[in-house]
């Protein structure tokens, strides 16, 4: 369902991770439950995750999640009712985990935000890993595995991202400082792992820096689309050439791109419509593929409006839009596809509901490859209002002049 969420993922440093040993996966968390998952879909070998502990006080979710997880009880947590996850219980049973030779994952952030940065790192999870090594005389092989997803948007269905497992961190060399002073050990080893991290990701500074990347790498993708790696990479690219222009020249871009993204948004345009994208044009395929991507589409809608539904009525904060939705498809799919085969067989009693209930997944499967490759060429056609449509290529053209010649 992960892959089905987000279809355009590409994975980097696999290799790093996927073998057997004792592992703490220490991964960033932009979005929720998403994020563990994200990053242990791709590995041969079973993981197991800390998690909050307030996701025991469902008994239907600690059920499914009680054999794979670990609680972790946070303040707030304690405060909802929570009676699992006790600190020495959380050291224990990580250490059980670690000795045992299971991969365990680990948020060193320590809570979930929308942010495309590494928040500040708290020192558990080195002190986890150094304490198990130091509890087995140093002989237990424990590495800290860096992953980080990159979300080119983590709560939107059907988006890309690309996830980065870098090189593991051995724990033999820190063994001399642990033994000295067991916080410069874990300051250091913690230190460490914030520099891999942030080498796998776009690491803005700042609110205002990530507003002023935004408009243009999303032009400039929209005008050389790249595969998600590539753009990453290039993305990291345009973020060095921000910082090094003069600061005369990034606010003058600041102010021309804050003036186009403002705009788009009140109008509802969007950057595409505005772009030399290579599928603007019209295809044979975009032609020939729109029955059937039809097909899809309406058969799928019954679900695309149940799980909007439910995430409206919980009431809950967007970062969570992703997990709600993408974890209750599990269940929701099999019960749209049952309703909606049973009317079939109610309006067609001929005995063809079994080929209809084929197609569902097929078409499916069909219409999220056709939107994937012709969104370009339908998604501008259909978006806000155009009155202002002149004035937004002229700030547009204005935003990559700047960006080219500074």
């Amino acid at each position: 369902m992960i892959r089905l969420y987000y279809p355009g993922m590409e994975v980097e440093g696999r290799e790093h991770a996927n073998h057997p040993g004792p592992t703490l996966m220490c991964g960033n968390h932009p979005n929720t439950l998403i994020d563990p998952l994200i990053a242990g879909i791709h590995l041969d070998h079973q993981t197991y995750f800390l998690a909050n502990a307030g996701l025991w006080l469902s008994p239907i979710t600690a059920f499914l999640i009680d054999p794979f997880c670990i609680p972790v009880a946070r303040a707030k947590d304690k405060e909802a009712g929570a009676t699992k996850g006790a600190k020495e219980e959380v050291f224990n049973r990580t250490f059980a985990s670690l000795e045992t030779g299971k991969i365990v994952y680990i948020a060193p952030e320590g809570f979930s935000e929308l942010e495309r940065k590494l928040r500040r790192l708290k020192g558990g999870a080195a002190g986890m890993a150094l304490e198990a090594e130091n509890r087995n005389d140093w002989t237990l092989g424990v590495s800290m595995q860096p992953v980080c997803a990159n979300y080119e948007s983590p709560t939107t269905c059907f988006s890309r991202v690309f996830v980065r497992y870098g090189e593991p961190i051995d724990l033999l060399p820190f063994r001399e400082q642990y033994e000295k002073s067991p916080v410069r050990a874990m300051s250091a080893l913690t230190s460490l792992l914030t520099k891999r991290m942030q080498g796998l990701l776009i690491q803005t500074k700042n609110k205002a820096e990530e507003h002023l990347l935004r408009p243009i790498e999303r032009a400039i993708q929209n005008d050389a689309p790249l595969t998600v790696s590539k753009h990453h990479y290039r993305t990291q690219d345009i973020l060095t050439k921000l910082r090094a222009m003069s600061e005369d020249q990034r606010e003058a871009l600041r102010a021309t791109a804050t003036a186009y993204d403002q705009l788009a948004r009140e109008t509802g345009q969007l950057d595409i419509e505005f772009s030399n994208h290579p599928e603007r044009k019209l295809h044979l395929g975009t032609v020939l593929g729109f029955p059937f991507f039809l097909y899809g589409l309406l058969n799928h809608t019954f679900w695309l409006v149940v799980i909007n539904a439910m995430w409206k009525a919980l009431g809950i904060d967007r970062g969570y839009k992703a997990t709600v939705q993408c974890l209750a498809s599990w269940f929701i799919i099999p019960i749209t596809y049952l309703i909606q085969t049973l009317l079939f067989n109610w309006l067609y009693p001929e005995g063809w509901g079994w080929l209809y209930l084929l197609s569902l997944p097929v078409s499916g499967l069909f219409a999220l490859k056709y939107w994937v490759t012709y969104r370009a060429f339908w998604a501008g056609r259909f978006s806000g209002s155009g009155k202002h449509d002149e004035e937004l290529r002229r700030l547009r053209r204005e935003m990559l002049e700047i960006y080219n010649n500074g």
